[in-house]
């Protein structure tokens, strides 16, 4: 036998291995992702369909990443775990509507997160794997390549993926085969054949900066808060937000097309301390509604 034709089957044989060895990780990887990833349900009152998408969980203590595009017009948003467990009482903490990302808090604790990875050092022809939840099937775990780094709005990068979506993988958690998140998906071009995008992480990061900063901050004031009105002998029960009290703040008429994220970005705030200002319990404005907005 030729030296030639030798090399061709110790290549030839390799090739089982490899695929052998990547099934592994993928396997392993779905059993170590798989209770981060949530299925998330949306209603909403002027639609008679209501949406399904994916999501994942970045703290233990209940913050999710998903898409924007899915919970923008939400009356009702349902959060539900792999085990089984629903969460109804979901709030939109955090949006960037440009990049098509939100942040979800849930009240829990002891929740399994995923690992966040570098977008930036994401190469064409790297294989990825996602875990979702496509037209409702929950769990759902495909893998694919990158396909391409697409140029978007100016500075935005987004990946086209091979990776297969449907409707209901909105928001789900794109893994490099280490396990951690790369991106999230985000849309498919249906005359095409997976031709499909996921918005790399790393423009969920100062966003999720953000929110732990503020909640901090909401932590450390309401504690001064508590304590100055031990020392006055003030009830708590009167001084709930006091802190915020004194910000210089003015009111706003929401008009038609208005969204809670727009009028946070209007006015450089953040969704939660828009919702805490004014008592929100839904994402939806209603138009002719009054907020308390910052000066």
């Amino acid at each position: 036998m030729s030296f030639s034709a030798i090399l061709v089957f110790v290549i030839l044989a390799s090739r089982p291995a490899l695929a052998s060895l990547e099934g592994e990780r993928i396997t392993h990887l779905f059993e170590k992702q798989a209770d981060s990833v949530v299925l998330i349900a949306v209603s909403q009152k002027n639609h008679q369909e209501n949406k399904l998408g994916s999501g994942f969980v970045v703290s233990e203590d209940g913050l999710i990443v998903t898409n924007a595009h899915l919970v923008s017009q939400a009356d009702q948003i349902v959060v539900k775990l792999r085990n089984n467990r629903a969460y109804r009482n979901v709030r939109i903490i955090g949006a960037d509507a440009e990049k098509d990302i939100a942040l979800l808090k849930v009240n829990a604790q002891g929740l399994k997160a995923v690992k966040l990875g570098n977008s930036k050092k994401v190469e064409i022809g790297q294989r990825v794997v996602t875990i979702g939840n496509p037209l409702g099937l929950e769990s759902t775990v495909s893998d694919g390549l990158i396909s391409s780094v697409r140029e978007g709005e100016p500075g935005f990068k987004i990946f086209q993926t091979s990776v297969p979506l449907s409707q209901g993988s909105s928001g789900g958690p794109l893994f490099d085969l280490k396990g951690k998140v790369v991106g999230i998906t985000t849309a498919s071009l249906l005359k095409g054949q997976n031709l499909n995008f996921a918005i790399p992480i790393n423009y969920v990061k100062p966003l999720l900066r953000r929110v732990r900063r503020e909640t901090a901050q909401v932590k450390g004031s309401a504690r001064h808060s508590h304590k100055e009105s031990a020392r006055r002998n003030i009830p708590r029960s009167t001084t709930p937000l006091a802190w915020e009290e004194s910000i210089a703040a003015k009111f706003y008429t929401v008009q038609t097309g208005d969204t809670l994220y727009g009028v946070a970005k209007k006015f450089e705030q953040s969704v939660e301390q828009l919702q805490n200002w004014n008592r929100l319990t839904s994402p939806t404005l209603r138009v002719g509604q009054r907020l308390r907005v910052r000066e």
